[in-house]
């Protein structure tokens, strides 16, 4: 600068070192800031790309979530387990019966995934079929002189989706389980590309 020209050497050197620091740091937060964008929309890309999958490969997935909620059923079994056993040494009277019914239910949806698919088919379309069933007996007991013609589609689509539920099985609730991830999974990595997007 020329104004330092007057100031003493080790003044010079002083300014000139802190101007090459702030430079410095500068480049530093500014490479960290793009490095974060590129790494947070390569993530998202991931995220968004798995939801795909999972919405086109519903089964997969279904099948990996319940091989995953039969590992974590095991492990939690096995630790409940241990701590029982560790108790009834002491003296504390404790039943085995919960933690071995944990490890009893993790080594079968281990062994036999599709058995939770199929058992979760059969709750929701269960669910699905007595509440349109409720729906429409609350519909004819009500004052009403002509009900709406939309809500008994409405209950009678509602029934007739529980009961395509129960009649696909473990397949229904995989293709039921995979959307409701796909889309999730989709909306989670768009969320994050429009943030890494603004943060620029």
């Amino acid at each position: 600068m020329v104004f330092d020209r007057g100031l003493p050497f080790d003044c010079r050197l002083r300014l000139h070192s802190r101007s090459i620091l702030e430079r410095f740091l500068a480049c530093l937060a500014l490479e960290s800031r793009v490095n974060s964008e590129s790494t947070t929309k390569f993530s998202a890309v991931v995220t968004i790309c798995l939801g795909v999958s999972a919405i086109v490969l519903p089964y997969l997935f279904g099948t990996v979530a319940v091989m995953m909620l039969a590992a974590v059923m095991l492990a939690s079994g096995i630790v409940a387990f241990l701590y029982v056993n560790a108790a009834r040494k002491n003296g504390i009277r404790a039943s085995f019966f919960g933690p071995g019914a944990q490890v009893f239910a993790g080594i079968v949806l281990l062994i036999w995934p599709g058995l939770a698919l199929w058992l979760v088919a059969l709750v929701l379309g269960g669910g699905l079929i007595l509440s349109g069933i409720s729906g429409l007996s609350a519909l004819s007991g009500s004052q009403v002189v002509n009900p709406s013609t939309i809500k008994k589609v409405e209950y009678w689509l509602i029934i007739g989706l529980g009961i395509l539920l129960i009649v696909m099985g473990a397949s229904g609730s995989a293709l039921l389980l995979g959307t409701v991830l796909g889309v999730a999974l989709i909306s989670i990595g768009l969320q994050q590309w429009r943030l890494a997007s603004v943060s620029v």
